[in-house]
């Protein structure tokens, strides 16, 4: 009896020593943000959101690592039936010393879109994979693509990106980040309805900016506020709230600001 005790709390300790050991390599992000306007890729879905997200990661092999995560955007006014929860997972890679790559999945929730049982037109979510790379270089640039299998939506986005440490010449922890990005989008079935009926033709491509104030309260936590502004080239047509009352993606150009809360661990 005394050795299986010894062998069962040889074996706990020895669990307990591995999940300890595994818990010190995770790393976890969250980020609560404040819209005034929901854009996604060039479109305006709906006004004033709250965005939190948050994330997990863990590294694996030799220079990878994997993570998983929840986006939303949820309406403040919870009238949009945009509304999404979003669950997603992937692998970042280093490649070389220059090259990063990123590959994974997510699955996009709208809470109040009405189930196919409602309503036989409308997708209620859909699954997107992507993959990208990132090169470690002046102005980070990137390059992105999407596919949505319900929507039958594929998407290429490029970035390039910037940051000022301001210290130097305000306080400390200061910094600015200055953004661009330009994609193209097509789809057959966005929100699960013809796309022609939406867009009146089948891609449209967009283009943004965005400035961000950024300060880094420690080494754990950092606020951020800023502008941004994106355009399109999409139709004066778009499905909102179940009637084609909105611009989405629409002919329109969409500037707003935000404000956020980022914390790292």
């Amino acid at each position: 009896m005394k050795k299986l005790l010894g062998i069962a709390v040889g074996m706990l300790s020895a669990v307990g020593l591995y999940a300890e050991d595994v818990t010190s390599d995770l790393t976890l992000e969250t980020n609560v943000q404040f819209r005034t306007e929901r854009v996604f890729r060039g479109r305006n879905e709906f006004h004033a959101a709250w965005m939190p997200q948050i994330k997990v990661g863990y590294p694996v092999a030799d220079g990878g690592n994997a993570y998983v995560g929840i986006d939303t955007a949820l309406d403040i006014k919870g009238g949009s039936a945009l509304n999404q929860w979003a669950p997603y997972l992937g692998v970042l890679w280093d490649v070389t010393e220059l090259f990063t790559v990123d590959g994974g999945y997510k699955c996009r929730f709208y809470e109040s879109i009405p189930s196919k049982s409602d309503r036989g037109d409308i997708e209620r979510h859909s699954n997107e994979i992507h993959g990208g790379v990132i090169v470690d270089v002046l102005l980070e640039p990137s390059l992105y693509c999407f596919y949505d299998f319900n929507r039958k939506e594929f998407a290429i986005e490029g970035r390039v990106r910037y940051n000022f440490d301001l210290s130097q010449y305000a306080f400390s922890g200061l910094g600015v980040n200055l953004g661009a990005k330009v994609g193209f989008d097509q789809a057959s079935k966005p929100y699960g309805l013809p796309y022609q009926a939406v867009l009146g033709k089948k891609g449209y491509s967009y283009y943004g900016v965005n400035a961000d104030l950024i300060y880094e309260l420690n080494n754990n936590a950092k606020v951020k506020v800023g502008v941004a502004y994106e355009g399109n080239s999409g139709e004066v047509k778009s499905w909102v709230n179940g009637a084609l009352d909105t611009v989405i993606p629409g002919h329109r150009n969409n500037l707003w600001a935000n404000a956020s809360v980022d914390c790292s661990f």
